[in-house]
């Protein structure tokens, strides 16, 4: 019995201590794709909150890992939360705006290295003028970086968006590398 109590007790420890996470997604006219995309865990919830006045609803499409549907709601700052609880993709979209849809990808428990590396996005890539970078993390800096790896430009940032001005730069390939705290990401972008 005390060998049964003990591996309960553990068990409890273990599920206790495993921090799960809120992502909070915007959800109005024109959000789509990476925008209302991101990579979970088993057990995270995401929030869409409607940032404009008219009627949505957030609803998985057929052949999803999970089941849900918001039903129509309408009003600003409207909060639908789901948390997800099977691995796999959960491809969703508004009923009343095709235009609306998106990803949840939810994935077995990651470090937070990971889960910061897979949930920043970038676009356009080429850049001609300006690169965004977003993040469910809010950022700290931003550095890029040229071909030999010699610094050309850097910024602060104190948001879940960078607005990166690459209009200055030759046209060629830059890294980029994005940073919150002690995590960060790198990726190539081509300029035009």
């Amino acid at each position: 019995m005390k060998n049964v109590t003990f591996i309960l007790a553990a068990m409890l420890v273990t599920v206790l201590t495993q921090a799960q996470t809120t992502y909070n997604l915007d959800w109005a006219v024109g959000i789509n794709g990476p925008d209302a995309s991101v990579t979970t865990e088993i057990g995270d919830t995401v929030e869409w909150t409607w940032t404009d006045a008219l009627p949505h609803s957030v609803r998985s499409l057929s052949g999803s890992a999970e089941d849900f549907d918001s039903g129509i709601f309408t009003g600003l700052g409207t909060v639908y939360s789901y948390t997800f609880t099977v691995e796999g993709a959960n491809d969703y979209d508004c009923e009343v705006h095709s235009s609306m849809f998106g990803t949840i990808t939810v994935v077995q428990p990651l470090a937070i290295e990971d889960k910061f590396a897979v949930n920043v996005k970038y676009f356009p890539n080429p850049v001609t003028n300006n690169l965004t970078v977003t993040s469910l993390i809010s950022l700290d800096a931003y550095q890029v970086y040229d071909i030999l790896g010699k610094q050309v430009q850097a910024g602060s940032v104190d948001s879940n968006v960078a607005d990166i001005n690459m209009a200055n730069l030759k046209t060629g390939v830059y890294f980029v590398k994005v940073q919150s705290g002690d995590l960060q990401k790198s990726f190539k972008v081509v300029k035009r």
